[in-house]
């Protein structure tokens, strides 16, 4: 009599149409994001189905914004795994080196001055505002790299921001950023010329009207600020 235990047991249901991931797409998951490896998956299964693709039906069997789905597509495209021929787009699956390599050069990026100061600032909201959304990050990375701001006035606008409201928000926020950006301020020097723009640095008060903790996290990564 044959031990059934042995045998193991077969699985149905996806005889018709198995969906095959490449190991590649595992290599490269961390350097582009889930949400790129998602969309990815997602663009396959459709494209087995024989089914059209376009962004409103990957959007909507996300269940995420179509905004996402572009940004995710993009991401793809620039690492390889999707080519826009203008009439087509294809599915690609890079070369497991080439994702190596991309991810090494990722994390020589990550230890950009830039990178480093944006990653104080999620810091600094989250201990002066709280947990920070997507999209707050999102406008804190826009300051940062677009609008070239110093981490430190962004860091002064969000002192500025709690001193004035009861309810600190990134529109609060970004409304002080504006103002002082007409002004022609992006750094911290030229924040201190113009002490008129901000309670906070009124009266030679811009150290001690910084909260504590903060100031003490500021003085320690950014010493040369406060000993110029």
């Amino acid at each position: 009599m044959t031990d059934k235990r042995t045998e193991g047991f077969v699985v149905q249901g996806l005889d018709k149409l198995p969906l095959q991931i490449p190991v590649e797409l595992l290599v490269a998951q961390k350097t582009l994001g889930i949400t790129a490896v998602m969309v990815w998956i997602n663009m396959a299964m459709f494209v087995q189905q024989r089914q059209r693709v376009n962004i409103e039906l990957i959007s909507e069997a996300m269940g995420i914004e179509a905004k996402e789905v572009k940004l995710a597509l993009a991401r793809l495209a620039d690492y390889g795994w999707l080519n826009d021929e203008g009439y087509e787009i294809r599915l690609c699956i890079p070369d497991i080196k080439s994702q190596i390599s991309t991810q090494k050069n990722v994390s020589i990026e990550l230890l950009d001055p830039r990178q480093k100061d944006y990653e104080w600032l999620v810091n600094y909201w989250s201990n002066r505002v709280g947990v920070p959304t997507r999209e707050d990050m999102q406008k804190l990375l826009f300051w940062v790299e677009k609008k070239q701001v110093s981490h430190e006035v962004i860091a002064v606008a969000i002192e500025e921001m709690c001193a004035s409201v009861d309810n600190p928000n990134m529109g609060y926020l970004e409304g002080i950023l504006r103002n002082w950006f007409v002004e022609g301020v992006t750094t911290y020097n030229q924040l201190l010329a113009k002490p008129y723009l901000a309670k906070v640095l009124q009266q030679n008060q811009s150290v001690a009207s910084i909260h504590p903790e903060a100031e003490r996290k500021w003085k320690e990564l950014f010493p040369d600020e406060f000993d110029s």
